[in-house]
């Protein structure tokens, strides 16, 4: 519920057509604490990630409940509860058209006869914030891996958190919810909510996970800092950028890209931490062992890949470089430039490889 949030769309545009219709029945009834469209947008792409099932506490006249049922997928379902008969009433009669859309009347409390949820929404009780609303059981009431959603928040400026010069309990509940993963998000000057995500136990979540194990996964993210990978339920790997590959690359961009799916060796599980190395050239033939065979003395014809104070790196085979010191050379050479070079020192150990020119 959102004070004035049915006027908040007066001036929104492109909205959902189902969005449209239960903000006009809102309008209609003169309700004014429809979902906000900044909660709503947020509402919208988490609906997306649910597979079976959407909770919401609080339907009112159907405002927040349309953005989760415009943003679901084909087959989810979603189930609301609302206490005033007649707002559920109008609410169903938005919804008619959506057999997989299902309002309840009733106390919040109802919410338990379905479930678990992938997504629960908390917006009319179980938040936990006034006397007497209990906060929802989130670990009966969440799938593993599931999402709830807490809204209609101050956006907090310490910690801890103050509501009205007090510690706001509620938002400090949500924040260390032993069983969440929790985070504010700040939607408005004036709005945020608080995201959770349902932790598995750590011996169920990560016990097929273990160093040597070949994983596949997908690319969710790539810093600078390296590669986060989805595992699956609820479990990150993260390939540093050394991991990544054994050839040289400018932007992790040009090797793996957001979506990829991706298969990676498994180098160290913290339990405690909840945190999986991950490597993708563990999986790749080192090319340097390879060109050592016999490579010693090898006259080779490379390109300059990059230019540095004490000399160039040469490629002298697909991902090895080696280095001709700057004593060595003979003008300035810049990055394209072939060269005839020997090889003349190889060390494993230390992976380098030292050029002389031809």
């Amino acid at each position: 519920m959102a004070i004035s949030g049915t006027d908040a769309y007066e001036t929104a545009v492109q909205l959902p057509p189902l969005v449209e219709r239960a903000l006009a029945a809102a309008r209609n009834h003169g309700f004014p604490y429809s979902c906000r469209p900044e909660q709503g947008r947020l509402l919208y792409a988490l609906a997306g990630g649910a597979r079976t099932l959407v909770g919401e506490t609080g339907t009112g006249f159907g405002v927040g409940l349309a953005w989760l049922a415009s943003g679901a997928g084909e087959g989810v379902r979603l189930v609301s509860v609302e206490w005033d008969p007649e707002r559920a009433r109008v609410a169903a009669e938005v919804f008619a058209d959506r057999p997989g859309v299902e309002v309840l009347t009733g106390d919040w409390r109802r919410i338990g006869e379905r479930g678990p949820y992938d997504l629960l929404v908390l917006d009319g009780g179980g938040q936990g914030k006034a006397d007497g609303d209990h906060a929802a059981g989130v670990g009966q009431l969440l799938a593993p891996g599931g999402t709830v959603v807490v809204d209609d928040f101050t956006p907090a400026t310490s910690w801890p958190p103050l509501f009205e010069g007090r510690l706001d309990r509620a938002r400090r509940f949500w924040m260390d919810h032993p069983d969440l993963r929790s985070a504010e998000l700040r939607l408005a000057p004036d709005l945020s909510v608080v995201v959770g995500t349902r932790r598995l136990p750590a011996p169920e979540r990560l016990g097929g996970v273990e160093p040597g194990r070949i994983v596949r996964g997908r690319v969710t993210c790539t810093p600078h800092f390296g590669v986060f990978v989805d595992l699956g339920d609820g479990v990150q790997g993260y390939v540093s950028p050394v991991e990544i590959t054994w050839r040289r690359f400018e932007a992790i961009e040009d090797v793996v890209r957001v979506g990829q799916e991706v298969t990676a060796e498994v180098l160290d599980v913290d339990a405690e931490r909840e945190q999986v190395r991950l490597s993708f050239k563990a999986l790749e033939p080192d090319p340097l062992s390879v060109f050592a065979r016999g490579a010693l003395g090898r006259i080779c014809c490379g390109t300059v890949t990059k230019v540095v104070p004490f000399g160039v790196f040469v490629q002298v085979a697909d991902g090895v470089e080696g280095l001709v010191q700057r004593d060595e050379l003979l003008g300035d050479p810049r990055v394209g430039d072939e060269l005839t070079v020997e090889v003349t020192q190889i060390n494993l150990r230390r992976r380098r490889i030292s050029v002389t020119l031809v």
